[in-house]
């Protein structure tokens, strides 16, 4: 048994809480919300973002920070990628000498156009050896409820991955070892702005040959901004590409998705993100990829209908055009290098 402390009580936390707990590891969990560690102990469960799944009262929800991570083995860092770097700066002074890190924070930072590994290597620089990523197709829901669920843990020292694989893994949760940090993390930044597209298209009635389209060519996207990157090709047809694309684009769970359904309804974006607790991290995320594609000279053109929809006010059926009406061209242009 080890002791995991979780940072970040939403739905993908909450959800990682109850397995660890349920696989034998004695869990603790960090709020931000003042009021919520009470509402958890008198509804037994996380109401605000994981309802109907029933909580242990052995799993201690709290603000102290210090008390959270005393005596932990994993850092399991669960928050929203925008707050990931001051939320680890919070952490850091508690974290001893070895302790092994997990994010699991899905997105790229505005302003620094940086890989969430990349902020923890500057915030936690005395941990940069025992950092590690998660990533894959696991809705929170499926997880918490004890449904099978896959993912993709990577590291740059890979034995800080089968170490994080050794303490997660189960027949429930199959936890899959890479080296290739990039990709893994751009993977599942990324799909949640190819995810806006989907939705919107659905909504329009533009039919599942367009949605499939989408996908696709969403991946080739993200695989052509790997490469720029310095990931590896191949990691995009795994978990952390392809699974996590195909959950993210085809299941109405998906706040993304439904955050395009109603984008394409011509609500906007500041109405959509006020009538939710918990974010769409490709609205936030499209801005980031937007800057960091043009930084990098990568042809990306449903990122670039995202982005004018989310923060020019475009609409979704005159970007359809755009992209339908666009020159022809070589289906993995950018991807093979040539």
């Amino acid at each position: 048994m080890a002791r995991i402390a979780v940072i970040g009580a939403g739905a993908f936390g909450t959800a990682l809480a109850i397995y660890s707990h349920s696989v034998g590891h004695d869990v603790r969990v960090w709020c931000f919300e003042q009021e919520l560690p009470g509402l958890i102990r008198d509804k037994g469960e996380n109401e605000p973002y994981l309802p109907g799944n029933p909580i242990d009262p052995a799993i201690e929800f709290s603000n102290d920070i210090a008390a959270v991570m005393a005596g932990a083995d994993l850092v399991l860092i669960m928050c929203p990628s925008s707050h990931v770097r001051n939320t680890s700066k919070a952490i850091a002074p508690y974290m001893p000498a070895g302790i092994l890190i997990a994010s699991a924070a899905k997105g790229i930072e505005n302003g620094t156009l940086q890989l969430m590994s990349q902020v923890l290597a500057e915030t936690l620089p005395a941990h940069i050896d025992n950092l590690a990523y998660l990533s894959g197709p696991s809705f929170a829901k499926d997880l918490a409820a004890g449904l099978p669920t896959n993912i993709a843990c990577a590291a740059n020292d890979y034995q800080v991955a089968l170490q994080v694989q050794d303490l997660l893994h189960s027949p429930r949760l199959r936890v899959y070892t890479s080296d290739d940090v990039i990709g893994v993390e751009l993977g599942g930044a990324v799909k949640n702005i190819i995810a806006i597209a989907c939705g919107a298209s659905d909504a329009l009635g533009m039919g599942a040959s367009a949605h499939a389209s989408l996908m696709t060519r969403g991946l080739a996207e993200i695989t052509r901004l790997g490469v720029a990157l310095g990931a590896d090709p191949i990691t995009f047809l795994g978990l952390a590409g392809v699974g996590d694309l195909v959950l993210t684009c085809t299941c109405d769970l998906s706040r993304n998705r439904t955050f395009g359904k109603r984008l394409a309804g011509r609500e906007t974006p500041d109405d959509i993100l006020s009538s939710q607790r918990a974010v769409a991290e490709g609205y936030v995320t499209v801005k980031a990829v937007h800057a960091l594609k043009q930084k990098m000279n990568v042809d990306m053109p449903i990122t670039d209908a995202v982005y004018r929809v989310c923060y020019e006010g475009s609409a979704f059926r005159e970007e359809a055009v755009n992209l339908s009406s666009r020159d022809k061209k070589d289906e993995f242009q950018g991807m093979r290098g040539r």
